[in-house]
């Protein structure tokens, strides 16, 4: 494709205000993910659906969009993947894995920890995987399997390209530059054609399976609770309905006593009583005595 020609089918979707519509709908019952209809977002997913258009043997919108809606997978597939947005780094958000490291020495003593050995987590929406091997470092550090604990992390995500990269667990050097200094040691260098990466030990790979997962799901099937749950900076980009739904769902899949952390531009002041706050972005669930029920 000539860049003139490029730049042509990229104005003709943008004009395309039907199409730009019928997708975003798609997105935002896929997905949650709300996309208004602006210039700027006009230009978004014109410039990110361009991409994908010939590897489909599609010419617009209207035939992606046709796919879509008939269960296409792989349009599916490269429509989400090519949609959402993956921004994160080992430690984001860094005072986050300090609460972590608090509140999990906590459940050193805690009498059903004790007899379980049992430490469950699900980092959601865990993109290129630094988020799940973050915590994989330092919950590994307080309950080792030397020790006799078992800890399982379920990582997922929605777009299934940055599924492939956390499975590997190989990134650049220069991304271990907000590794602290005590979990260097979690990584090994790359040698040869490697040289310049480095792969997080299979130590701490081993607790962590990945996983696609849409939290636009009607419910979440798990069958244990979790300890902790991470979801952060995914509701930024839904409604108030989804953030309300996906909040409430979540909030089944802890234990009581368990935490969720969350973005810190996000809350869930006004959702349910049953998350108090414990610090920025973090709450515990506790026992809510609803009208009518025995304490």
């Amino acid at each position: 494709m000539s860049r003139d020609s490029g730049l042509e089918n990229l104005k003709k979707l943008e004009r395309d205000v039907i199409g730009f519509q019928k997708l975003a709908e798609y997105l935002r019952l896929e997905t949650g993910i709300n996309l208004n209809l602006s210039d700027k977002n006009q230009t978004l997913l014109a410039s990110r659906v361009l991409k994908i258009l010939p590897n489909l043997g599609f010419a617009d919108y209207s035939a992606l969009h046709a796919a879509l809606i008939s269960g296409h997978r792989d349009a599916r597939d490269l429509f989400i993947n090519i949609i959402t947005t993956n921004t994160t780094h080992f430690f984001r958000e860094n005072q986050h894995f300090d609460v972590l490291g608090r509140v999990a020495r906590d459940l050193l003593s805690h009498p059903e920890k004790k007899k379980t050995r049992e430490i469950r987590v699900w980092c959601a929406a865990c993109s290129t995987g630094e988020e799940a091997y973050s915590i994989s470092m330092v919950l590994n550090s307080i309950f080792p399997a030397q020790d006799g604990w078992n800890l399982r992390i379920l990582a997922t995500d929605i777009d299934t390209d940055v599924l492939r990269t956390a499975i590997r667990g190989v990134y650049p050097q220069e991304a271990l530059d907000s590794v602290p200094e005590q979990y260097r040691s979690c990584f090994e260098a790359g040698k040869g054609d490697s040289l310049g990466y480095a792969r997080v030990r299979k130590s701490i790979r081993d607790h962590i399976t990945f996983a696609p997962f849409n939290l636009m799901t009607l419910s979440y099937p798990f069958q244990s609770k979790f300890d902790f749950i991470f979801c952060r900076n995914v509701m930024i980009y839904f409604d108030r309905p989804e953030i309300h739904s996906t909040i409430r769902k979540i909030e089944g899949c802890l234990r009581l006593g368990g935490f969720l952390f969350i973005g810190h531009s996000e809350t869930v002041v006004g959702v349910t009583p049953g998350l108090k706050s414990r610090a920025p972005a973090v709450y515990e669930r506790l026992k809510v005595i609803r009208k009518g029920e025995a304490a």
